[in-house]
């Protein structure tokens, strides 16, 4: 048997990517506290220097996983929003995000921290926010006063996403029922509550 044929694999192709990969895969199976140098080098099988050659510190890796959390969550509603208008396209880009974050709940804890690079995370938050602004606009809602209505349906989604993650409602409520009552608030704040059905 040649010599070291049976040694570990040493990962020489670490890369940035693979270290933020490594960090989402934490979260996603332990939650955004447990995210650490130590617990990304035993993930990756390297020692905690080498680390350094790819990311300045915990805190760089944190904002990549920010920005790449946001950019997956635009890119999922984008693609929902294609060829999609008024409040039936308005109720299946709610009802995505609502899905996306509760199949991901440790993920989309990260977006609840203020955000590390807060102009890279504003840029990865552009296909998400013009999805939703496209969307309200396609409503009848003046383009002008889409971004504030923008706000406060995310504002009153997310609210009740966070809500559920955390299991703070328990599970002797209706929630499909406490959904349906917050979706009717949100867009009853943007003004047209008789355009848009709540049950698809």
């Amino acid at each position: 048997m040649a010599k070291g044929q049976n040694a570990p694999i040493r990962r020489r192709t670490l890369t940035r990517d693979k270290v933020v990969d490594a960090a989402i895969e934490i979260i996603d199976e332990l939650g955004w506290e447990q995210l650490s140098m130590t617990s990304l080098s035993a993930r990756l099988n390297v020692v905690t220097a080498s680390l350094y050659n790819h990311v300045r510190n915990l805190d760089d890796i944190r904002g990549a996983v920010q920005v790449r959390t946001m950019t997956e969550l635009g890119a999922h509603l984008r693609e929902i929003a294609m060829g999609r208008t008024g409040p039936d396209g308005l109720r299946a880009l709610v009802d995505a995000h609502r899905a996306w974050a509760t199949a991901h709940p440790h993920r989309y804890q990260t977006l609840t921290t203020s955000p590390v690079d807060r102009d890279a995370f504003i840029s990865a938050a552009l296909d998400a926010n013009t999805a939703l602004r496209t969307m309200l606009a396609s409503c009848g809602l003046p383009p002008e006063d889409t971004l504030d209505a923008a706000v406060s349906v995310f504002a009153a989604m997310h609210g009740f996403v966070m809500l559920v993650n955390t299991d703070f409602l328990g599970n002797e409520l209706d929630l499909d029922a406490i959904y349906e009552s917050v979706l009717r608030g949100a867009l009853s704040s943007v003004g047209w509550p008789e355009r848009t059905s709540t049950r698809s």
